[in-house]
């Protein structure tokens, strides 16, 4: 069983596990399950798992797919949910160290934060804090991260509170291995300082070294980076930067409905500096 990519469904870290086998191996009998539950088919994936679970009631990808599938019925209750921790907290008592048991701590931790009827924010921060520093290189670590920036910047708390949660997360982001992960934590320190405190000298770097990287490939997002970029640049004086950035965003998006703002801030500015980002 391999540690998964990171990808942005509810069961991303389970489902490669039932399908990086050998060459040659056949699928486990739980791919389907998977497969079920990242197409978002609750109904069927429930089917998959129960039947593993006849078969090995102690079986743990089993019961991890069991808990994450009542998670994503679309007629949950509380008392799915409610299940659905109990899951989660057994596999994570039975081994907090490996793969199902590390992932076992990250969904509960979403709970919290996302699934519950009745989310707790504080104790979604000390969960996904608890598995950052139990398993800082794990990819359920990568995960959590942004998910943790988040929290952390979006709470009512005094100035002095938040530079030190500012100061959390700006240490956290050289500890992330996960390309993913480091540019969601970085964008999303970055646009809370802009939309928070109007921090431009502080954003603009974090916005630069992720289109720098070419890790912002997914066009929703790279409409909104790199005119955050742009604007980053322009208010700090780098106006060969801004237009390099307002440039490249014509070039992906020329039918946008803020091109022709864009075309005519850019008339404004001098020759562009290439702009460093993915060029789709």
């Amino acid at each position: 069983m391999t540690v998964p990519r990171l990808l942005p469904v509810i069961v991303a870290c389970a489902l490669p596990w039932t399908a990086s086998r050998g060459a040659g191996e056949a699928p486990s009998p739980l791919h389907a399950g998977w497969q079920d539950l990242a197409l978002v088919n609750a109904s069927d994936a429930q089917v998959v798992f129960a039947t593993a679970q006849e078969t090995n009631p102690a079986g743990r990808e089993a019961r991890l797919g069991a808990a994450l599938t009542l998670l994503q019925l679309r007629s949950r209750t509380p008392g799915h949910v409610a299940d659905a921790a109990e899951l989660l907290e057994n596999l994570r008592q039975e081994n907090p160290n490996d793969d199902i048991g590390i992932g076992a701590a990250y969904y509960l931790a979403r709970i919290q934060q996302l699934h519950s009827f009745n989310p707790d924010r504080t104790a979604a921060v000390a969960s996904y804090r608890a598995l950052i520093a139990a398993h800082p290189g794990h990819p359920y670590a990568q995960l959590a991260a942004p998910k943790l920036a988040l929290l952390l910047l979006y709470d009512d708390v005094p100035p002095d509170e938040w530079e030190k949660r500012v100061a959390e997360i700006e240490a956290l982001i050289p500890q992330l291995t996960a390309p993913e992960a480091v540019r969601d934590t970085r964008l999303t320190l970055g646009t809370a300082l802009i939309r928070l405190r109007h921090d431009h000298v502080r954003a603009y770097p974090l916005f630069a070294a992720c289109l720098d990287s070419g890790s912002v490939t997914r066009m929703p997002r790279l409409n909104t980076v790199l005119v955050q970029a742009a604007e980053s640049a322009e208010r700090l004086g780098k106006r060969s930067e801004a237009a390099g950035y307002y440039a490249e965003f014509l070039r992906v998006f020329p039918n946008d409905s803020k091109s022709d703002e864009i075309r005519r801030r850019l008339a404004t500015l001098p020759v562009p500096k290439p702009a460093n980002a993915a060029r789709p």
